[in-house]
């Protein structure tokens, strides 16, 4: 969780140039192997340089969906999915309290809007761009929206694309770099890894022409003569910048270990202006997996089981276990203002030994544990007055990794009338408190019904009055940050005068996103990624060309 130094701003006067291309990128994972291959295509010599020791980045644990609107594959299949009605849904759920249908933005920002209204226009020349370079996808035509229950939602199922592997069957994270990472090496474009950049190399104009590397072997310089393309990720893993950008509510992450917020870091010493640095994009973490600083941890993407609730250190539930992954966190940093706490900063679920034997495995981040895997974070008690001791007992032992969190001392009665209120739900099968199980995301995540669960709600199932049972501990985190520099529709970084710092371009997590608090759907960050590298690597070259 390193705060890395970073270099201001150096002359390019009597610089030797190390490497010398006509396009660097900063970063070898899904944004820079995808701007990178752009780039050549179009006739640039580009390197590739990566911070870590193996390129791949956050992308290689991913799921890997990519939401593109009005793809090819919903045009072949006769399904309509209006631009204002998808412009309309992205401005929703970014920003919710400022969402205006009749403004000519949406209530959103300038900015974000024309960001938005360019992700629409490209999407899918981007990704026909990616298939004709010889990237493999294939659509989900079944996995909806998020939120395809809302009004704005017109088009709720389709978006959804995903790497196709050679052999038939779908790709996931780590295919589709190992994929991108076969076309980079095709065309024989060269990837350097542990070449760490640390500051930029400008001309007298303050044109941005290079980057100062820290490598294995020492300190080199990379010249762009056309552009400089930053695909660094955000400052998760940045401890100092989580603690004061996003003030503590968030306890680390799931991004990769090398996204310590570099470039952010530079864009400052070059006097531009950062945006948005308090957003993320969020997901409960297993909190001791996250203090092991575990480099293959997911997100709780996906809560596993039906006979299975959360509760807070109260032992109440506290948010619809099976939402979408960023509206559950967002209900972890509640504030109780009579006691000055936020009440749910780390949730617990609880599950029985029917849980534990139906809905094991590790799938999108669960955390009920297989025979095989580690089962280091989970607790278990006879009784759930004993679950609640050996749960205590464990925050005593984390102290201020669990942020010294305790539970309360009427935890275990209150966790026995939660369970109990919580069977008659399952009964029912209508969720009185938190509606789980009416949404179309909900049931996609859950996966198939149990074969002994006849409940009107497949997604719940009463805990059985007899133990074991089992609990772990979440906390709030990011899959990575959403803030840094404004950037405009062609990823060209904006300065404090709001005009592109010429030869400087960032994309993905590197630069501040539109998307406000929400998290619009699956593959809200690969679907922008391969468009707005396919944007910037067009621009990069053009831009520097008739300079």
């Amino acid at each position: 969780m390193g705060n890395p130094e970073v270099r201001a701003p150096e002359p390019a006067a009597g610089v030797h140039w190390d490497i010398d291309v006509d396009i660097v990128v900063a970063g070898g994972a899904l944004a820079g192997f995808t701007t990178a291959l752009h780039a050549h295509e179009l006739g640039a010599s580009v390197v590739v340089l990566e911070k870590a020791e193996r390129v791949g980045g956050t992308a290689r644990k991913a799921v890997a969906g990519m939401w593109v609107p009005n793809n090819r594959f919903m045009q072949e299949a006769g399904t309509t999915d209006r631009k204002e009605d998808a412009l309309a849904y992205l401005a929703r759920m970014a920003r919710p309290l400022l969402f205006d249908p009749g403004d000519q933005y949406l209530g959103l920002a300038r900015w974000e809007f024309e960001l938005f209204d360019a992700l629409y226009d490209n999407a899918d020349t981007a990704f026909r761009a990616l298939e004709a370079l010889g990237a493999e996808l294939e659509q989900d035509a079944e996995f909806p929206d998020y939120h395809m229950h809302l009004p704005e939602i017109t088009a709720p199922r389709g978006r959804e694309l995903f790497p196709h592997n050679p052999d038939g069957t779908r790709g996931d994270g780590e295919s589709f770099i190992a994929a991108l990472a076969g076309l980079v090496a095709q065309r024989q474009i060269p990837v350097h890894v542990d070449h760490r950049v640390a500051g930029v190399i400008v001309d007298e104009t303050g044109r941005v022409v290079g980057v100062r590397v820290e490598t294995p072997d020492g300190e080199i310089a990379a010249r762009g003569r056309k552009a400089v393309v930053f695909c660094s990720g955000g400052f998760t893993h940045n401890e100092e910048m989580r603690r004061y950008y996003l003030g503590g509510r968030v306890v680390g992450g799931c991004a990769a270990l090398s996204n310590e917020g570099d470039f952010h870091r530079i864009a400052q010493r070059l006097g531009i202006p950062l945006v948005h640095m308090d957003a993320a994009y969020l997901a409960p973490l297993v909190l001791e997996k996250m203090l092991h600083r575990d480099p293959t941890m997911m997100g709780v993407f996906a809560v596993p089981g039906d006979s299975l609730l959360i509760v807070n250190s109260a032992g109440r539930r506290a948010v619809n276990e099976k939402a979408p992954y960023q509206d559950r966190t967002i209900q972890m940093l509640s504030w109780n203002p009579h006691d000055a706490e936020h009440p749910n900063f780390l949730m617990f679920p609880v599950w029985d030994q029917r849980a534990a034997d139906r809905f094991p495995g590790g799938f999108l981040g669960a955390f009920i544990p297989d025979s095989t895997s580690d089962a280091s974070h989970v607790v278990s008690g006879e009784t759930l007055e004993e679950l609640a001791a050996a749960l205590d007992e464990r925050l005593v032992k984390l102290g201020a990794g669990a942020r010294n969190t305790r539970l309360s001392a009427d935890f275990a009665a209150s966790l026995r009338g939660t369970v109990e209120r919580f069977n008659g739900f399952a009964r029912s099968g209508v969720d009185e408190d938190f509606r789980r199980g009416e949404t179309p995301i909900e049931i996609t995540f859950h996966g198939p019904v149990a074969d002994d669960n006849h409940s009107p709600n497949g997604l719940m199932f009463p805990l059985s009055d007899q133990g074991p049972y089992y609990a772990t501990i979440l906390a709030p985190g990011t899959l990575d940050t959403k803030g840094g520099p404004r950037v405009n529709t062609a990823g060209q970084v904006l300065g404090a005068d709001e005009q592109p710092v010429p030869g400087l371009y960032a994309v993905g997590n590197a630069s501040a996103a539109p998307t406000g608090q929400g998290y619009i759907s699956g593959g809200m960050t690969f679907g922008p990624i391969i468009t707005f590298g396919y944007l910037a690597a067009h621009a990069a070259v053009q831009d520097s060309l008739s300079g």
